[in-house]
This record gives C-alpha cells, sequence and structure tokens, in this order.
C-alpha cells in the first residue's frame, strides 16, 4: 500500500489529507467530540462562575470560540484542520486550567494522553508528532513555570524537573506508538479493503463469464436446431427430386427432368450458401488477414459493386457520404460486414415506392462511427438487441438463415467495435457501428 505517511511530510501537507477510514463515519466522530469538549467548557464556565474563579471562566469562555470554528469547518465537510483545531484546543485549555489549578499535578493532564490517541485515529502524517510536541512544551511550561516561580500552583507539594522529564518520556512513547498502531492498523484496513474490491471484481467477473457461457449454450442449441433444420431441408428437396428425376427419365419425360434438375441445383446451392455462412461464423474472432491502413471508401466500393445487382434489380438509391476516414480493419472482413447491412436495408424494404440508402460517417473522440441507412419497414424496439442473435428471425417466414446480422455483430466486435440500432416502424432503420481510429 502506498498510504503510508512519512515523518517527513510536511504538515500543510498533512492537513490536506482525508482522515484515516470512512470520512463520513469521522466526521461524526469529531462532531461528538467536538460538542462534547464544548459542553464541558460550558458546563466548567457555569462551576467557575459560582465559585468566583473568574480567571479559569475567561479562559474557558475564549476556548470555546475555535471549538465553534471547528464545527462550523466540520460542515464545509473538512476533517483534519477541524480535528487539529479541537485537539489543539483541547491541549491549551488543559493547561490554562492546570496552570491556574495544581500545575503539573493536576489531574486534568491525564487529558493529554487520551487527546493524542484520539488524534492519532483520526489524522494522518505528522500532526500527531507535532501535537505531542505541544504537550511537551505545555508540560514544560507547567513544570518549569512552577520551579521558576513564574506562577503559582495551589496546594501542591513541591515540583521537580525529574517530573517533567518523565511525563515528556511518556507523551513522547506514546505518541510514536499511537502514530505505528494508527498507521498499521489503517495500513491493514486498506490492504483489506483493496482485497475485498478485488474479489468483489472477481466475483463479477466470475458472473459476466457465466452469463456469457449460457449465451453461447443458448447459441449453441439454437445452432443445433437450426444446422439440423436448415441441412435437412435441401437434402429432403434433393433426396425427393432424384426419386423424381430418376422416374422422369426411365420414362423418357424430359422436359421434366430439367425441372427436376433446377430443382435439385438450386437445393444444392442453398446448401452450398448456407455452408459457406456456418464458415464465415466460424472464422470471426480470429482475423483472416493482417489488418491495414485502408480508405473506407474503397470498402464502400467493394460492397456497392457486389451489391449492385440486388440494388438494380430494387430499383434502390444509395446515397453515399462525401468524406470518410482512413480505417485499420481486414478489408475483405468489414466489407463482407458492410455488404450485410446494405443487403439486410434492400430485403427489408417492404413496399417502399422509392427505395433509399445512405452510407454515413460521424466522427467522435476515439472512435469512427459508421451508419447504413434505410427508409424500409423499420424494427420495432422491443427486436433491437435480438436482431444481432445468431439464428433468430423476426419473421420466419422471410429468406435467410437468420445468420447475417449475428455475423455482422461478430466481425464488428473482432475489430474492438460495436455495433447497434436505432429504428422505428414504418420509418426505417439506422445501423450504427464504431470502427477505432
Amino acid at each position: 500500500m502506498n498510504d503510508r505517511p512519512a515523518y517527513k511530510e510536511p504538515l500543510s501537507t498533512a492537513l490536506r489529507r482525508n482522515p484515516h477510514g470512512d470520512k463520513e463515519e469521522i466526521t461524526r466522530t469529531v462532531h461528538w467530540v467536538g460538542y462534547s469538549a464544548m459542553g464541558i467548557c460550558l458546563a466548567l464556565l457555569m462551576s467557575n462562575l459560582l465559585l468566583g474563579n473568574y480567571r479559569s471562566a475567561v479562559v474557558l469562555s475564549v476556548g470555546v470560540v475555535p471549538m465553534v470554528i471547528a464545527l462550523f469547518l466540520l460542515k464545509r465537510n473538512a476533517v483534519s484542520v477541524p480535528s487539529t483545531v479541537l485537539a489543539v484546543t483541547i491541549i491549551l485549555l488543559i493547561t490554562c486550567l492546570a496552570t491556574f489549578g495544581q500545575g503539573i499535578y493536576d489531574i486534568g493532564i491525564l487529558g493529554f494522553p487520551v487527546v493524542l490517541i484520539m488524534a492519532g485515529l483520526i489524522l494522518r502524517g505528522r500532526v500527531i508528532m507535532y501535537l505531542a510536541l505541544l504537550i511537551i512544551t505545555c508540560m514544560g511550561w507547567l513544570a518549569f513555570g512552577d520551579l521558576w516561580n513564574i506562577y503559582e500552583p495551589a496546594n501542591l507539594p513541591n515540583t521537580h524537573a525529574e517530573d517533567f522529564f518523565i511525563a515528556s518520556i511518556v507523551i513522547l512513547v506514546a505518541g510514536n506508538a499511537v502514530y505505528r498502531l494508527a498507521r498499521n492498523v489503517y495500513h491493514n484496513l486498506a490492504r483489506a479493503e483493496q482485497e475485498n474490491r478485488m474479489r468483489e471484481k472477481a466475483e463479477k467477473q466470475r458472473e459476466q463469464i457465466i452469463e456469457q457461457l449460457k449465451r453461447k449454450n443458448q447459441e449453441l442449441d439454437r445452432f443445433a436446431i437450426r444446422v439440423s433444420h436448415d441441412l435437412k431441408t435441401p437434402l429432403i428437396t434433393l433426396a425427393g427430386f432424384l426419386g423424381y428425376l430418376e422416374k422422369d427419365i426411365k420414362e423418357g419425360n424430359y422436359e421434366k427432368a430439367d425441372r427436376d434438375f433446377s430443382q435439385i441445383n438450386a437445393a444444392a446451392k442453398a446448401m452450398g450458401k448456407f455452408v459457406d455462412e456456418l464458415l464465415d461464423l466460424s472464422r470471426v474472432g480470429r482475423i483472416v488477414n493482417p489488418p491495414a491502413d485502408v480508405p473506407f471508401e474503397a470498402i464502400i466500393r467493394d460492397t456497392l459493386d457486389a451489391t449492385d445487382g440486388l440494388l438494380k434489380a430494387r430499383q434502390a438509391q444509395v446515397e453515399v457520404d462525401p468524406i470518410f476516414p482512413f480505417v485499420h480493419v481486414d478489408r475483405a472482413r468489414v466489407a463482407q460486414a458492410l455488404q450485410n447491412l446494405v443487403t439486410n436495408a434492400v430485403k427489408f424494404m417492404g413496399d417502399q415506392a422509392h427505395p433509399k440508402i445512405r452510407i454515413g460517417f460521424q466522427e467522435t473522440e476515439g472512435s469512427h462511427i459508421f451508419f447504413v441507412r434505410d427508409n424500409g419497414i423499420g424494427i420495432p424496439a422491443e427486436h433491437h438487441e435480438r436482431i444481432f442473435e445468431l439464428f433468430n428471425k423476426l419473421d420466419p417466414n422471410t429468406e435467410g438463415t437468420g445468420i447475417g446480422l449475428g455475423l455482422v455483430k461478430r466481425i464488428v466486435e473482432a475489430h474492438h467495435g460495436k455495433i447497434w440500432v436505432e429504428s422505428t416502424p414504418g420509418k426505417g432503420s439506422t445501423f450504427f457501428f464504431t470502427l477505432k481510429q
């Protein structure tokens, strides 16, 4: 842990530090100490006024002022400074009252180690040692002030210099012990809190991994069902029309045989397309081609060349923004993703009389945002996440395998990007995806 203030730390730096432990709990504790000390001062003030000890009463009334200031600072969300002010005020009050009382033998000086211990549990850095030095100075005044007849304590035996040195040693040892114990206690507490945070983080990661595995298992279940269905369908078609073909050839009905051949060919192509999509899906996650700096306009050209026939057949108008950045990507894979988005836009134009598709770009800090916008049938909000799941088709009667958008998502994520859709039913859809700069 780096949270170990050294003895060499400047006092100004130590006073700017947050206190040991939970700040709110420490603030409540200092509030309690402050109000308790102020209550004791007021009680002693009234008592001294009644007994005619006006000097002590004046000292106590003056001592209340810094306590009020400290409590005000606590309300301003400061802790270290008001705690130090309270500690210094209490030390000086004890010294003054002992001066008017029994000097170094006054029972009030038992408050010195109490103040030192409480300050050590709250404050950081060298503050505790400065407070210990202040206490030693005050005890020096009480001892040597009496020895040199600067003041005269009430009803006491003679003061000896040894009393001061013994008390000073006790305070120094106590101050150093409190400082080290508090530092070690809160160092261990900080380490325990960090370990607890690490455990919580590990637990969250474990839960995320479990959730990911659940999703993967669900995808595998859908994959098995879809593959068995989509491969079985053309196989059944092949088997059926092979039987028809054999029969028609034997009967010499070559016109029907030609139609049988066409159906067999279509079924074989459908199976081949599905297998190709599965192979593409299996390759995503590992970039087949090394990433390179490519102008995004080149990827758009590849996409429009590949979809030219489909766009002309649907008479779709394509609008392309004039300026695009360079991207560091696998060109073939990103072109495949963009082609899927354009094909998807054409497929779900519905009865739109004037199909329009726009390919555009928005720049943000840290990434490029590209989009494909159409004026097709749109997608209900509750399906905006579901459409990117593998083998999920919103309409089971539509053409396709349900792999397309799932494949696009995996290609984008393989490039450390993300994809999402914004859509309103009847007004079209906009698919956004990001690529790192």
